[in-house]
């Protein structure tokens, strides 16, 4: 090609200093192609492998997927290509209908995919959130990695963000640094779209970051939520990326295991399974590539269990009703009047609230749908849409200060000190924990009743058995 400029010539790769500058070099995209000892030219990947050059086109067989190194004669670039699309921002990529992050919900309810097909996606402030912690994730590992790009800009960045952001940035280079005291040809892929349609029909995610090393692939996702604290231990949304990656990587390198790592900053949990490929791939086959095939008809019975928790067919779901009363004894199905809870046995109690919290979010959910049904013209039997209580306000506050203070009265609130959470957010962690640190006390929490798989130590209450000295 008239247009490629060799820049490197005469590399020995198999010489591991050697080997370490070229791999660089195409991390830092300052080159881009190789040229094979026949004169074709062709665009590498951003890595190198032990024995071969990885090619990045997508030509049709007899085009080789990788040039051996006694075959290279040069690397370089090519001028005036057609400028490099920009990658789709987080919050506009696509996502499938048997999408990695609803693995856990359709694996275990196949026929919750297609119910929440008719539900539109919610756009939350955590879910904005998320995807703004995301984009400055992804930015940091790439200035890191010295690729150029512009840092992105949202209303959700702050202080905060920025440490997590960095923390999650360190993690991810310590566990390159790491791979590569190991396998110096170690490799980080940042962003990577995945594919695990053999598996899944049509199925696809976005894996946050990859590293390929020694026989092992290892993927990190960021999860910025702090509502609940995620594990990596038999994750199903873990395990297809894993199988995306190895779909990816393991017809160029010898994979064996694969790690799994959450790292979920605002919680400070760090997760991380293993898991053998030969355990990974029969769990695909035995597993999910059955309750797929089920799940994309809609097929199979609606099971309801801690995976209903965010699905957009909660409120109308038969099966979570059902699974929300059963624990609850009623005097009437016409009218549902619950007990005195001195009649509840002690296994019922039991059951009620270790329910109650899911319960809660239940009800809050049918009686939103109900709301929102209505309010487009539907009627429910014995329910009827009325004007709700408001509360006064005043037509204009500074006025209202005005008027009251030429009558001799203070208008305003007595000033209070921030709470802690407030104040965190004002100074930043960093400056709160300089100034603040030795001022702040976390006083103990009130008992409350959870399930014994709750990772809280169990207290031990005083009782008149346990004060006293029981006289023979």
């Amino acid at each position: 090609m008239d247009n490629y400029t060799p820049t490197i010539r005469d590399v020995d790769l198999t010489d591991p200093i050697q080997h370490a500058a070229i791999r660089e070099q195409l991390e830092a995209k300052t080159i881009t192609h190789v040229r094979h000892t026949n004169g074709r030219v062709w665009k590498t990947h951003t890595w190198l492998n032990k024995k071969s050059v990885p090619l990045n086109h997508a030509d049709p067989p007899p085009a080789p997927s990788r040039i051996p190194f006694d075959k290279v004669e040069s690397f370089g670039v090519l001028e005036d290509l057609e400028p490099a699309k920009v990658p789709a921002g987080h919050a506009e990529r696509a996502h499938a209908l048997l999408s990695a992050s609803g693995a856990s919900r359709w694996i275990n309810c196949t026929p919750s995919a297609r119910l929440e097909e008719q539900y539109p996606d919610s756009n939350s402030d955590a879910a904005a959130e998320g995807t703004a912690a995301h984009e400055l994730a992804e930015y940091k590992l790439r200035q890191m990695q010295g690729l150029l790009g512009d840092a992105p800009k949202s209303e959700w960045h702050n202080e905060d963000m920025e440490d997590h952001t960095d923390a999650y940035a360190d993690h991810v280079l310590a566990e390159l640094t790491r791979a590569r005291q190991t396998d110096p040809a170690a490799f980080l892929a940042i962003e990577e779209r995945l594919d695990f349609s053999h598996i899944v029909p049509d199925g696809f995610g976005t894996g946050d970051a990859l590293i390929v090393a020694d026989g092992t692939l290892t993927v990190v996702d960021l999860k910025y939520g702090k509502g609940i604290e995620v594990s990596a231990q038999y994750n199903p949304q873990m395990r297809l990326y894993a199988l995306g990656a190895l779909a990816a990587y393991d017809t160029i390198y010898d994979i064996e295991r694969v790690r799994m790592v959450i790292f979920q900053p605002r919680l400070g949990n760090i997760s991380v399974d293993e898991v053998s490929v030969d355990a990974l791939l029969m769990w695909a086959e035995e597993v999910v590539e059955p309750r797929a095939a089920l799940a994309i008809t809609g097929d199979g019975d609606l099971q309801a269990g801690e995976w209903c928790r965010f699905c957009r067919h909660a409120a109308q779901c038969p099966a979570l009703a059902n699974e929300m009363f059963s624990p609850v004894p009623v005097s009437s199905e016409l009218t549902p009047t619950s007990p005195d809870p001195d009649t509840l046995t002690d296994d019922q109690i039991a059951t009620i609230v270790a329910h109650a919290g899911e319960l809660k979010k239940w009800l809050t959910k049918v009686e939103a749908h109900a709301l929102a049904k209505a309010t487009e013209g539907h009627t429910y039997p014995g329910l009827k849409l009325v004007e709700g209580r408001s509360v006064r306000k005043y037509t204009d506050e500074a006025e209202v200060a005005k008027v009251v203070q030429e009558a001799g009265e203070d208008p305003y609130k007595p000033r209070e000190v921030l709470g802690v959470t407030a104040m965190t957010k004002l100074l930043g962690k960093k400056r709160f924990d300089e100034l603040l640190k030795d001022h702040v006390h976390k006083p103990e929490g009130k008992p409350t009743l959870v399930p014994e798989s709750d990772k809280r130590p169990a207290l031990t209450m005083a009782t008149a058995e346990t004060m006293f000295t029981q006289i023979a």
